[in-house]
């Protein structure tokens, strides 16, 4: 058995009640530096044709009150950053507008009778700006059937989609124009397919009461009963200019109809959710539950296992019948959520027991059931209306495959993204396991940017967390993305004594960590606990199979690791502004010989702004940070974090540094040489946000986003160990920190 030493709660995290100086840095416009002149002729010649010959071709264009889609596509090498968006070029001064960006490029809605206005602006340009853009943008073409289908055939999308009584089902989401006349001229079009029955809307009313545990009331519609998929994305559209719905096509003609309208942005088959071969096995004896432990919604397939009714806080009303639903996965997934250390006493695992909360929501493989992902969707937002309390969610089901096109996010991890961050509950979700018809991309929902996203790893002889598991898919996500977040072991016992394999099997591990985090603190945010487990994780880079690591290395998250002291807080920053933290000190024990000695990482987590379209340039926002020491009167050069986000070329930073990734850590062990020299006494901690894409939220200026809120998490370690870096951290912030635990006072020694 691997010994599991928890440190006493003598050393709790501490919340920094330090308040920021703020700077407003200058902004950088396009001047003369920005074009690049050797191109400048050339593009001019090149847009100018390709502007002309769509003009010429006008009447083949699909249009909607007179607007239409035209695709700008970009020269990648320099111009993805957001200074180089050619909104001065496709302006609505040339009857231009961006909605959306694309890769490589943006999305824009032109009025087809200016387009004369715009060939103007291309062969005479006013201004540094318009001449910058013009030497930045490589072609400029119509949005047409090649580009709704994201390079796939016809043939390709429709037999990708699941079948149905009358036809195939997609998720088909409406163009994103931004001008009212041309919206409404889109939901004509919607609406003559649908009455032509060449579209056929799916109907759902699924109704709720509270489990049995909690006082009954009456079953409420989530919709209008029998209420139209397509009727429900028309309001949508019409209130937000977003609108997506799940619709029956019953032939081939019909799909290739719809995309040749135009009405239509991106078209995704339907896809089902599956769970991990759960094997089988007798029940074990009766779990021991506190009936204070946390609650963990389990999204799987319910908990039949009569022995662990005990363990139930409750449960929700079935999305899927017994008959139709994965039981055994359920079980097993419900029992490590419970008690994963009982059954693993081989394995470093923090002895935590969870109650759960069943949501039998997933079916097994030859279950006879229509998936839809709205109202598998509508279904889980009543689940957290009606139980507010459980605050982590364990989804250990993924689809099939990544999707038709892998830079794109799916419907279910955006929709259960939004759900998450409405409701203030923090989604734990398995990667996905590798199967023949995968390409070795995390299974949706795992890419979810509001979920922690587990992948798998083996176990070593003496129990501790090993190499990545096989079984388990590797990262990244869509845009990059960078999951999984965490690792931990996918191949454990559970319910009936049965060794299965997955990463249906790790999640729970994390989700109970998870829990036990939120009911720790006194004031938990899904993004600070996201934070402290990345920060508790072992690694200072991020793996596509392994992640940050595992959340346990015999400490609890909430609490420090002998030598080291921990600071968590949250912030609301105002994109454009520059944050300053100036005071937090220097600790004797990271001082060796007159130089700062020790290690030290940083975490933040921030909420970002997405796009509503799902796409390419998924983040509209993104935090860059560094913790930073002193040198001079003035020089801070950073001890964490590279700081050259914002100089290195835009494909340069994206690639190595992760620009636009929501999860910031920089870890640094500077105990090599002699150290590194230092004057003054404190550290300071630097944060700004930055915006790109404004134009597709109709938004012109960053402040209109508003503040966008950031977790931070920063531990300073000394180099030996020592045990009162804590006490000697925590009494020089004195007032400006306080226990970040519940029920948990700072106890500070007077020895050092």
């Amino acid at each position: 058995m691997a010994e599991v030493r928890d440190q006493p709660l003598l050393y709790p995290v501490l919340s920094l009640q330090m308040d920021p100086a703020l700077r407003s840095p200058t902004g950088r416009g396009k001047g003369i530096e920005s074009i690049v002149t050797e191109r400048l002729g050339r593009q001019q010649e090149v847009l100018a044709s390709e502007t002309r010959d769509i003009y010429e071709h006008r009447a083949e264009l699909p249009t909607y009150s007179g607007l239409t889609h035209l695709v700008v596509r970009m020269f990648t090498e320099d111009s993805l950053a957001p200074t180089h968006t050619p909104d001065d070029l496709f302006s609505q001064r040339h009857g231009c507008r961006l909605v959306a960006p694309l890769p490589s490029g943006y999305l824009i809605e032109a009025d087809v009778k200016q387009l004369p206005r715009l060939l103007d602006a291309i062969q005479r340009p006013v201004g540094y700006a318009v001449q910058a853009d013009i030497s930045r943008v490589s072609s400029l073409e119509r949005f047409d059937a090649k580009n709704r289908l994201r390079g796939r055939s016809v043939n390709e999308l429709w037999n990708s989609a699941p079948e149905d009584d009358d036809g195939r089902l997609f998720v088909v989401w409406l163009a994103p124009f931004r001008d009212r006349d041309a919206k409404v001229e889109v939901l004509e079009r919607i609406q003559g397919f649908a009455n032509e029955r060449l579209v056929l809307p799916t109907f759902t009313s699924v109704r709720l009461t509270l489990g049995t545990s909690e006082k009954a009331e009456e079953p409420r519609a989530l919709t209008t009963p029998r209420q139209s998929s397509i009727a429900r994305a028309m309001r949508d559209y019409r209130n937000t200019g977003v609108g997506r719905a799940t619709v029956r096509i019953p032939n081939k003609e019909g799909l290739r109809q719809l995309i040749a309208s135009g009405a239509s942005y991106r078209i995704d088959p339907v896809r089902p959710i599956r769970v991990a071969a759960p094997g089988e096995g007798a029940e074990p004896p009766a779990p021991v539950i506190d009936q204070n432990a946390p609650v963990v919604v389990v999204v799987d397939g319910g908990l039949h296992a009569k022995s662990y009714s005990a363990a139930e806080a409750f449960k929700a009303t079935p999305f899927v019948t017994n008959a139709q639903a994965d039981k055994l996965h359920g079980n097993c997934v419900s029992s490590l959520v419970v008690h994963g250390h009982a059954w693993n006493n081989n394995r470093l695992l923090p002895e935590l027991n969870c109650r759960i909360g069943s949501v039998q929501a997933v079916p097994h493989k030859n279950a006879n059931r229509r998936f839809d992902e709205r109202e598998l969707v509508d279904y889980l937002t009543e689940v957290a209306r009606l139980y507010p309390e459980a605050r982590v969610w364990n989804i250990s089901a993924n689809q099939d495959g990544i999707g038709l096109d892998p830079s794109e996010v799916s419907v279910l991890g955006h929709e259960i993204s939004l759900l998450a961050r409405s409701a203030g509950f923090l989604p734990v979700i398995s990667v996905g396991n590798v199967s023949p018809d995968n390409n070795s991309r995390p299974n949706p929902p795992a890419d979810c940017e509001a979920a922690i996203v587990v992948g798998g790893r083996q176990a070593l002889p003496d129990g501790k967390p090993g190499d990545r598991c096989p079984t388990c898919l590797p990262g990244p996500g869509p845009d990059g993305m960078m999951k999984p977040d965490l690792s931990w072991f996918s191949n454990l016992r559970m319910l009936g004594g049965v060794v299965d394999t997955g990463s249906s099997y790790a999640t729970p591990l994390v989700s109970s960590l998870a829990a036990h985090t939120f009911d720790s603190l006194r004031e938990p945010t899904p993004d600070l606990v996201k934070a402290l487990l990345i920060n508790s994780a072992e690694r200072s880079e991020h793996d596509p199979s392994l992640g940050w690591g595992t959340p346990y290395q015999g400490h609890l998250p909430w609490t420090c690791a002998p030598g080291s002291v921990t600071l968590a807080w949250r912030a609301q920053l105002e994109p454009g502004t520059a944050y300053y933290w100036n005071d937090i000190p220097i600790p004797p024990e990271l001082v060796r010989a007159g130089k700062l000695f020790g290690r030290a990482s940083l975490t933040a987590v921030l909420r970002p702004l997405v796009s509503p379209f799902g796409g390419a340039n998924y983040f509209a926002s993104r935090l860059e940070t560094s913790l930073m020491y002193p040198t001079g009167p003035e020089k801070w050069p950073s001890l964490l974090g590279s700081m050259k986000e914002s100089t290195l070329p835009e494909n340069d930073a994206r690639d190595e540094l992760r620009k636009w990734q929501p999860i910031r850590r920089h870890c640094r062990d500077f105990t090599k040489g002699s150290g590194l020299g230092f004057s003054g006494a404190h550290l300071r901690l630097y944060a700004r946000v930055y915006m790109r894409d404004l134009y597709q939220f109709g938004w012109t200026h960053h402040s209109q986003a508003g503040p966008q809120e950031v977790a931070f998490v920063l531990t300073l370690s000394s180099a030996d160990g020592e045990k009162s870096i804590y006490d000697s951290t925590a009494r020089a912030l004195g007032n400006f920190v306080e226990s970040a635990v519940l029920n948990q006072d700072i106890e500070v020694s007077n020895e050092i």
